[in-house]
């Protein structure tokens, strides 16, 4: 194993609840004959159109709304890029939650500098029109207050929750910037743990698969099997999705039919579960990009899931259209649904897989994390080399061991001060000498709540900066810590609930040649997205539902 490895977890639970639909006055038995589509006829349901208010103009857009549709845009094609990238080493489903992965490498992206600060910016779609690395502070406040605000939302809608944690479990005794601790728990709400990964491998793994599992409700027991005694560093991020369709679908008609794998034209099916649906729902046929579109609200409208289906679709005709459909494509085809009457059969999927990033994010550009060599995280831990002297930055101890409580003293208009560092330990106050205005401040150290003048969102930029403008110094040292992997797990399931209700449900069988009919029994993407902010949270390309049985 390597030494000063950080391995960043990043973890997905989205768990579908399709709940029971009862009506008393429905008492036939559903019955689906191969040559048509017969669905059972059920109440319309109101669902507010798709689209959304048109993009703000950038003349009329503040820095801060520019931030949050440039992190919805960048979600949105890191989606694309993970999904094509991954697609080209395999042909099985693929799902991840986008948003997840964001947020992991936010915060490896909050304690990078150099060539991996700038690998990773481009990478999440942000190195274009921000100033990034004097105002990437901005980045992370808008994307902490875009997890919160999804947050929020599902938390005021009955039978939805969504929720977030990130952890970064540090080995006792390394130095970690108060800075970047201080920034990740403000900005992420992320916890620090110490463990001790050196003596005690084994009780560390069991410490973070303790906190993975209570985190995404027990459905993910083991993240890690084992970890390196030399890591130094783990950065967890877990992600916990349950919601109940809008409209649910209907218990006691899911029955066995095939799926497609190479389109209805071929003779490769397998038999999967198909759940059984009709009403009102948002839907979009597109002739230009060959494809429809079906959107399928959870309870509030907050989130939907869209399901899209190229035309003619089969193994290699969705791999085409995901080669060249853009994240305005997917906003496009979105935006565009009506709500027509639908008639729906959907497969009943439960997916588990563990993806392993490294691969991927390595042919998206980003190599220097997973380099020991390249790898520059040196605003998340100062290391243990040599310390960086300059006369802006107070730090009292010895000039052996780097130190994590590095404090930077600014004016109050963000400008580096001229100083010369006197410390009074017993008061924690510096004292510095502003030339400019020949004055005496005092300020008080990086982390006191009363007093301080420090501008806190700037402070991990103008580090940055400090530490550049002395990376040709013979004091200069990056810490050493780089990526071994990107570990992503991801359980996913789609199903109905009830069966005790299920046996006492029956249905009118409703046949007719109007509305929609959309059957996904061939090669499929869906993608959940939360509306407000048109962020994509999962992601999925499906070419076998599972669990499915091989026709032979």
């Amino acid at each position: 194993m390597y030494k000063n490895a950080i391995i960043i977890a990043s973890i997905l639970i989205p768990l579908t609840v399709c709940q029971t639909y009862n009506n008393d006055a429905f008492k036939r038995q559903i019955y689906f004959p191969d040559d048509a589509m017969v669905m059972p006829k059920r109440p319309s349901a109101n669902r507010f159109p798709a689209a959304a208010a048109a993009p703000l103009s950038s003349q009329y857009m503040s820095y801060e709304q520019f931030v949050n549709q440039l992190l919805s845009q960048g979600i949105g094609n890191l989606s694309l890029k993970i999904n094509k990238a991954y697609q080209d080493q395999t042909d099985d489903n693929v799902v991840f939650a986008t948003l997840n992965i964001a947020a992991a490498l936010a915060l490896v992206l909050l304690g990078s500098n150099g060539k991996t600060f700038q690998e990773l910016t481009t990478v999440l779609g942000l190195a274009t029109g921000l100033d990034i690395e004097n105002r990437s502070v901005k980045v992370h406040e808008g994307l902490g207050k875009m997890i919160r605000k999804i947050e929020t939302t599902a938390g005021v809608i009955i039978g939805q929750q969504v929720s977030f944690a990130d952890a970064v479990f540090v080995q006792n005794n390394y130095p970690i910037r108060r800075l970047y601790k201080e920034s990740a728990e403000a900005l992420y709400n992320s916890e620090v743990v110490n463990v001790d990964f050196q003596s005690n491998p084994d009780k560390a793994a069991q410490l973070i698969n303790a906190w993975v599992a209570d985190r995404t409700k027990g459905k993910i027991m083991d993240i890690v099997d084992d970890v390196p005694s030399d890591t130094k560093v783990l950065i967890a991020s877990a992600m916990y999705f349950k919601a109940e369709w809008e409209n649910p679908f209907m218990e006691g008609v899911t029955t066995r039919r095939n799926f497609y794998i190479d389109g209805r034209k071929s003779k490769a099916t397998i038999e999967v579960d198909m759940m059984a649906n009709a009403g009102e729902f948002p839907y979009f046929k597109d002739p230009n990009l060959k494809a429809e579109i079906l959107g399928l609200p959870y309870k509030g409208n907050a989130t939907v899931m869209y399901v899209v289906m190229p035309f003619n679709s089969n193994k290699r005709v969705l791999k085409e259209f995901e080669a060249h459909i853009t994240q305005k494509d997917l906003d496009y085809l979105a935006d565009s649904t009506q709500t027509s009457h639908c008639q729906i059969l959907f497969p009943k999927m439960k997916i588990e897989s563990t993806i392993h990033l490294k691969p991927v994010l390595t042919k998206l550009g980003v190599t220097s994390l997973f380099d020991p060599k390249q790898a520059n995280l040196g605003l998340l831990s100062p290391g243990m080399g040599p310390i960086i002297k300059n006369n802006a930055e107070i730090n009292p101890l010895g000039s052996f061991q780097g130190n994590p409580n590095d404090v930077l003293i600014f004016s109050r208009t963000g400008e580096t001060l001229n100083c010369s560092a006197i410390f009074d330990p017993a008061k924690n106050v510096s004292t510095c000498h502003d030339t400019v205005n020949n004055k005496t401040v005092a300020y008080k150290r990086f982390g006191e709540k009363v007093g301080r003048r420090i501008v806190k969102r700037d402070t991990v930029d103008m580090l940055r900066n400090l530490i550049n403008q002395q990376s040709t110094d013979n004091n200069y040292q990056n810490p050493g810590l780089y990526a071994e992997d990107v570990i992503h797990k991801v359980y996913m399931d789609i199903t109905e609930t009830g069966t005790e209700a299920a046996a006492a449900t029956f249905v009118t069988l409703y046949r007719t040649v109007r509305g929609v009919t959309f059957r996904v029994d061939v090669p499929f993407l869906f993608f959940i997205r939360h509306e407000e902010t048109k962020t994509i949270l999962f992601w999925g390309s499906i070419y076998k539902p599972t669990p499915n049985n091989v026709k032979v």
